[in-house]
């Protein structure tokens, strides 16, 4: 019996309930990375969460970003958007472009509506999301 190519064979569906999900818009093979990603340096359906909340701050209505009202340290959408840095800077070549390409327009979008913030030196311009302001 001749063997099945390996793009051939199918990956089983998670189990229901599983942390781990796929993100819509990524080849099979920058989810597969991002899965090991998680598994090894971060949680099962990190990548995912983090992009849903980066994605419902920009799902927001109006010209402009309103600051939250109540701010919880790890529970902004900046820190989301310090873990999809993360992730990237671990994927592989071919994924990373993938989910860059995906972060891009959120980006440009989130850049758009909101203002920057004076620099004194020394900020860490890779997270510039940090040194912006969505509060008018």
């Amino acid at each position: 019996m001749p063997r099945r190519r390996p793009h051939h064979l199918r990956r089983p569906s998670p189990a229901p309930g599983s942390p781990h999900t796929d993100i819509n818009g990524l080849s099979q093979r920058a989810n597969n990375a991002i899965r090991y990603v998680e598994d090894v340096h971060l949680r099962p359906g990190a990548t995912a969460k983090a992009l849903a909340m980066w994605r419902e701050l920009l799902d927001r209505p109006g010209r402009w970003l309103n600051g939250d009202a109540v701010i919880s340290p790890g529970l902004e959408p900046e820190a989301a958007r310090d873990t999809l840095l993360d992730v990237t800077r671990l994927l592989p070549p071919g994924p990373r472009r993938e989910l860059e390409r995906l972060l891009k327009p959120l980006d440009d979008n989130f850049h758009r509506r909101t203002t920057p913030q004076p620099l004194h030196g020394g900020e860490d311009l890779t997270r510039w999301w940090w040194h912006r302001d969505r509060e008018l």
